[in-house]
């Protein structure tokens, strides 16, 4: 790391590294929360807020389907893409 480029300069090989742990299931989810919310980069703290962000609106937007629709069981929803299916199957 050069001295001109400060404290929130963090190297191709620290993002990959950090995307891979981000994917692992239980563990990724820890480390975004650790990673959003402690140590002093600014950027890689604001980059996975934007995750826990994104991560949020996708939940409201889901609670607001489940909640307009009428909470669809799994069988309903299973029957509805089973149906999708077939109507493609015919068109082809």
């Amino acid at each position: 790391m050069k001295k001109n480029e400060g404290n929130s300069y963090v190297s191709v090989s620290s993002w990959m590294a950090m995307m891979l742990i981000s994917k692992i299931p239980v563990i990724g989810w820890i480390m975004v929360l650790v990673w959003a919310f402690s140590g002093e980069n600014k950027t890689r703290k604001n980059y996975y807020r934007a995750i826990l962000a994104w991560f949020l609106i996708g939940m409201a937007l889901f609670a607001g389907f489940v909640f307009i629709t009428g909470s669809p069981t799994w069988p309903a929803i299973e029957k509805h893409i089973h149906d999708w299916v077939l109507k493609i199957r015919a068109m082809v």
